[in-house]
């Protein structure tokens, strides 16, 4: 059963009594990959002119709080929030289909236009496969990478994973604020009639300053290049994840007229 956090019982609690505007409202939510015809592997160039395949990704996302303006760089769930997904989810931004979210959402009507977004560990509701692969991280990426250079090309087969704990924290960037999304945009608003809310997640985005030349080499012959938690490489991906434009794209529409 979804678990209301206490910045929307609040919420919930003045609608009921008239106090604020809004209506209660309860939304079915999904979440996908990259819309396209099949899934598989996904290629495409980064700005930086790397040909990229990337053959398999995960990232965990949840809870997703939305908000009538950006939250505030040092704030957690700050502004209002009128619309709520408490669950955690495992996205492969491979797979275009779409799954419904246990539980869904609820709020308030109203407009939203910023998704605070949690980046967590997966939680025990996920499953044992995705448990084991991620562990203690937040994504696991997997394919290749190339580049022309003069006389030949670079190839850079890769695989690792994105993780976000205490060793990249410090006074000015506690964990908490290190582990979200804050303020993916968006615009959806949210009415009493029959609506479906859905996230597609684009993962090309994640690459956009990623240098793959800054890899370190595979420890045995043919295997992949990889990296460290605290390596640029990782902190290029990292920050391609925190991308409030162009990843996290929400959809707002009559129940069962999505894309599927």
């Amino acid at each position: 059963m979804i678990r209301r956090s206490p910045v929307l019982a609040m919420l919930v609690a003045l609608a009921a009594c008239n106090s604020t505007p809004g209506d209660l409202t309860r939304v079915p939510f999904s979440v996908g990959g990259v819309a396209r015809d099949g899934g598989g592997p996904l290629s495409f160039t980064t700005p930086l002119g790397w040909q990229v395949t990337l053959e398999q990704a995960k990232i965990v996302l949840g809870p997703f709080y939305f908000n009538v303006q950006p939250p505030q760089t040092a704030t957690l769930r700050s502004g209002l929030v009128i619309y709520q997904v408490t669950s955690q989810v495992v996205v492969d931004p491979l797979d275009p289909l779409l799954y419904a979210v246990d539980g869904g959402g609820d709020g308030i009507t109203g407009r939203a236009v910023a998704v605070e977004i949690g980046l967590l560990p997966p939680d025990p509701t996920q499953t044992l496969e995705n448990q084991n692969l991620l562990d203690q991280s937040s994504a696991f990426l997997s394919g290749s990478a190339s580049r022309g250079l003069d006389g030949g090309v670079q190839l850079v087969p890769f695989e690792g994973f994105i993780t976000i704990n205490e060793s990249l924290a410090n006074n000015q960037n506690p964990l908490p604020a290190l582990q979200r999304v804050n303020g993916a945009a968006c615009d959806l608003a949210f009415t009493t009639a029959p609506s479906a809310a859905q996230l597609r997640v684009d993962p090309t985005h994640w690459f956009d300053s990623a240098d793959f030349s800054s890899l370190s080499p595979p420890i045995t012959d043919g295997g992949p290049y990889s990296w460290t938690l605290r390596s640029t490489f990782h902190a290029e991906v990292l920050d391609g994840i925190y991308s409030q434009d162009g990843v996290y794209l929400f959809e707002l529409a009559d129940a069962g007229s999505l894309t599927q």
